[in-house]
């Protein structure tokens, strides 16, 4: 809100107890609009699995993580295998080795 006596939104005239004035961040919070937090839905393309911590893979689609251990490979597989039966990723394997096979989300 601004002065009535100088137009400047702070100044000597305003006193907090006044009803005029507002402080400025009230003011600021008051005009804008509410921001509501969307869930960040995953881009067709990018990689099913995400690195989560240091060594942990968590699945974009229903957020399962594969844990850590000498089986991580193969769970990652079988859950990735999963989600293209469903129709919500694809199996690639071209310029990957032998036996290799990275998801991305259909």
């Amino acid at each position: 809100m601004t002065c009535q006596f100088c137009g400047r939104t702070r100044c000597v005239h305003l006193d907090p107890e006044d009803d005029q004035y507002v402080a400025p961040v009230e003011a600021k919070l008051a005009t804008q609009p509410a921001t509501e937090e969307v869930a960040r839905q995953p881009l067709s393309g990018s990689a099913l699995f995400q690195l989560v911590g240091l060594r942990d893979l968590e699945c974009q689609i229903c957020r399962y993580c594969a844990p850590v251990g000498p089986y991580q490979a193969a769970l990652r597989f079988q859950h990735g295998m999963r989600h293209v039966k469903a129709g919500q990723a694809v199996a690639v394997r071209r310029g990957l080795p032998a036996g290799a096979v990275r998801f991305e989300i259909a």
